[in-house]
C-alpha cells in the first residue's frame, strides 16, 4: 500500500533515531528540485527551480536594490542616458570568468547581439528584441541602442539579461549548449557538475570580486532532481537532502513536530490571483456583468483562507492591489472589495442572478486547495465554480484559446518587481483578450513611455485602480515561501532582493 506523504512523514520520524543529517563537514548544501535540469539559461530555460542556482552563476550589467529602490553596479560600473533609447555603459576592468577568460565589452555585445537576434527562437524573446543595436566604443566602453525609448529597459537589463564569455560561445556548434556544456559566469557561485539525473552542483568561485561584501553560507550547493514530493519528504528525513521548498501548510506541520527538522517561512511577494473573463471570449456571459464579478470577489472570506490554508501564513499578505511595496511604481488608490457576502447576494439580485450562476474555475494544481476554498465559499451565494486543474502548459494553451471563464494562478512577481513586469503579465498578449480595455492599454503604453517618476506611477495607478474598480483581477494573497530543512541549515534573505532567495541564502548555523 502507497503511503501518504503525511503517513510517511509519521513513519519514518518514529523509525528514524538517530538520521545522518546534511553533508556540513562537506560544506554542501543539498536541496531538492521538482523538475530536473541539465542546463543554466535563463535565455533557454527560464525555471523559477533553475533560477535559484543561476542567478548567482551568472551577472547582469546593473542590478536593482529593492530595498532600497535604487540602481545598483554589477558588471557596469556606471552608466548613463546619452539620449532616448540610447544608454552607454562603462564596465569593470577587474571581472574574470570562471574560466579564466578576461571578462570586457566584446562579452557583452556577442551577449546582446545573439539574444536581440530575430533567427534566435526564445521563450520570453520580447525582454531582448527591443536591442535595436551594441556599439563597442573602447575596451570597457559600449552602448546600447533601444528599437524605442522605454522605461523598462534598466528593468530588463538588471533582471532578464546576464552577459555570457564570447570566446566560449564563439566555440560552440549550439550556442544553446551554453549553460549546458560551458556554463561560465562572472557570479559568487561557479557550477561544477550538470547532469540531468544526478543534478546541478555549484561551488564558491573565489575569483568573484564583483561585490566584496557578498558572501555564500557553504562551499557548493548541490541541487538534486526529486519530482516526487513524497521521495522529497523521505530523503529530508533520511539524510539525503538539507533543504525542501515550496511546502504545503499540511506538510509542513507534520515535519515541524520532528526534533530534526525547522521551518522557515519567509514573505513573498508572488501573488495568487483570482481572474474573471469580464469580456466573455468564453461564451459565460453572466462574468461579463461588474456586479456579477464584484459579487464573486466579495464572497470569497480571504481571512480564513489565508489563515488555514495558505502556507506560511504568519508572514502572507492580504492584498489591496496586484503590487507591493516593494514593486517600483506601486501606487493606488481604489482597494479590492472586502469580504460581504449579503452584500454579494444583493449584487447578484441586481445582476439578475439570484440563484447564482455556473461557471469553470482553472485553478494552478499546486494550489487547488486555495482554490477549493475559494469555490466553497462561492457556493455559500449561489454561485457553482466547477473546477479544472491545470497545470502551466494546459493554462497557457487555454489562455491563448480564449477558454478561461475563470482561472487562479501564482504569478512571481517578485522575479521582477516592477509594476510594468506584473502589469504586462496580466493585461498584455493573449491575456489581453479577457478584458479588451483600453483605458489600460492605453495606460500601459503611456507610462512605458512616460520617464517622469511621478507621473509614470500616476499613470500605472489608473491600471492598478480600473482592474479593481471593474472587478477583473482579485489579489487574493501573497504567498510566502516555506522551507523545511534540517536544524543546522538557517536560510537568510538575499541583501538586495526583497522576495527571492538563491543559492547564497543556504546557509549553516
Amino acid at each position: 500500500m502507497r503511503l501518504t506523504t503525511l503517513g510517511l512523514i509519521a513513519a519514518a520520524s518514529a523509525l528514524l533515531a538517530n538520521p545522518a543529517f546534511a553533508q556540513k563537514s562537506k560544506d554542501t548544501v543539498r536541496y531538492a528540485v521538482s523538475n530536473p535540469f541539465a542546463v543554466l539559461s535563463n535565455f533557454h530555460l527560464p525555471l523559477d527551480e533553475a533560477a535559484v542556482v543561476y542567478k548567482k552563476v551568472y551577472e547582469p550589467l546593473i542590478g536593482f536594490d529593492e530595498y532600497n529602490q535604487k540602481w545598483v553596479p554589477r558588471l557596469a560600473s556606471a552608466w548613463r542616458t546619452v539620449s532616448p533609447g540610447v544608454y552607454e555603459f562603462d564596465l569593470r576592468q577587474d571581472i574574470k570568468f570562471h574560466n579564466g577568460n578576461t571578462f570586457n565589452a566584446d562579452d557583452v555585445i556577442r551577449t546582446l547581439k545573439y539574444i536581440a537576434d530575430p533567427a534566435v527562437k526564445l521563450t520570453f524573446k520580447q525582454r531582448y528584441s527591443w536591442i535595436k543595436d551594441v556599439e563597442k566604443l573602447s575596451q570597457y566602453k559600449i552602448r546600447i541602442i533601444a528599437d524605442e525609448p522605454r522605461t523598462d529597459h534598466f528593468e530588463l537589463l538588471a533582471f532578464r539579461i546576464n552577459i555570457w564569455d564570447a570566446e566560449t560561445m564563439d566555440k560552440l556548434d549550439n550556442i544553446e549548449d551554453y549553460g549546458r556544456l560551458s556554463p561560465y559566469g562572472t557570479g559568487i557561485f561557479k557550477a561544477v557538475s550538470m547532469d540531468r539525473n544526478a543534478g546541478v552542483i555549484v561551488e564558491r568561485y573565489e575569483g568573484f570580486n564583483t561585490n566584496r561584501a557578498e558572501t555564500t553560507g557553504s562551499k557548493r550547493v548541490h541541487a538534486i532532481p526529486m519530482p516526487d514530493r513524497q521521495t522529497q519528504v523521505a530523503q529530508l528525513l533520511t539524510g539525503g537532502v538539507d533543504i525542501l521548498r515550496g511546502v504545503g501548510p499540511d506538510t509542513a506541520k507534520e515535519l515541524d513536530r520532528n526534533p530534526n527538522i525547522d521551518i522557515t517561512n519567509l514573505a513573498s511577494p508572488s501573488t495568487f490571483y483570482f481572474a474573471l473573463d469580464s469580456a466573455g471570449v468564453s461564451g459565460n456571459k453572466a462574468l461579463t456583468d461588474k456586479r456579477v464579478r464584484r459579487a464573486v470577489f466579495m464572497a470569497i472570506d480571504r481571512d480564513t483562507l489565508i489563515k488555514h490554508l495558505v502556507p506560511g501564513s504568519e508572514v502572507a499578505e492580504k492584498l489591496d492591489a496586484l503590487c507591493y511595496k516593494s514593486t517600483r511604481d506601486c501606487k493606488f488608490n481604489v482597494k479590492a472589495p472586502d469580504y460581504d457576502p449579503a452584500g454579494a447576494k444583493k449584487l447578484l439580485a441586481e445582476a439578475g442572478y439570484p440563484n447564482g450562476f455556473e461557471f469553470e474555475y482553472n485553478v494552478f494544481s499546486p494550489y487547488i486547495h486555495l482554490g477549493e476554498a475559494i469555490a466553497g465559499d462561492l457556493r455559500k451565494i449561489g454561485i457553482i465554480a466547477k473546477i479544472q486543474s491545470v497545470d502551466i502548459s494546459l493554462y497557457r494553451r487555454k489562455q491563448g484559446q480564449g477558454q478561461l471563464q475563470g482561472i487562479s494562478v501564482l504569478s512571481p512577481s517578485a522575479t521582477h518587481p516592477s509594476a510594468s513586469n506584473i502589469l504586462n503579465i496580466f493585461f498584455d498578449g493573449p491575456a489581453f483578450q479577457y478584458y479588451n480595455d483600453k483605458i489600460i492599454s492605453d495606460s500601459i503604453e503611456a507610462a512605458g513611455r512616460e520617464f517622469d517618476d511621478a507621473k509614470r506611477a500616476d499613470l500605472y495607478a489608473t491600471v492598478f485602480d480600473r482592474a479593481n474598480s471593474e472587478s477583473y483581477i482579485f489579489p487574493v494573497t501573497s504567498i510566502p515561501t516555506v522551507y523545511a530543512h534540517t536544524k543546522d541549515i538557517k536560510i537568510v534573505p538575499d541583501p538586495y532582493a526583497t522576495g527571492d532567495v538563491w543559492s547564497t541564502s543556504y546557509t549553516w548555523k
